[in-house]
């Protein structure tokens, strides 16, 4: 299946141009490439972080303080 692209466009400061020009040409690959490349490594951090809170809110309303309260909190099964 063909994927459908859009254009986007947004301001850079002239360094930032001049930067992201010569990283594409010396990773041979095009900038809207290394954006989405750089798109989707963002989309990652913040999933991860997320998840993280996430975690750290479930380990404090069961009363995990540290890595080794969860490790033997999971190692013993409790986890479901």
């Amino acid at each position: 299946m063909k994927r459908q692209l859009a254009t986007v466009s947004f301001s850079v400061d002239v360094a930032t141009k001049r930067d992201l020009d010569e990283l594409a040409a010396e990773e041979g690959r095009s900038k809207s490439d290394l954006f989405r490349e750089m798109y989707n490594y963002y989309r990652f951090k913040v999933a991860l972080r997320r998840g993280q809170e996430h975690g750290t809110r479930i380990a404090a309303r069961l009363g995990l303080e540290t890595e080794d309260d969860v490790y033997d909190y999971l190692s013993k099964g409790r986890a479901a």
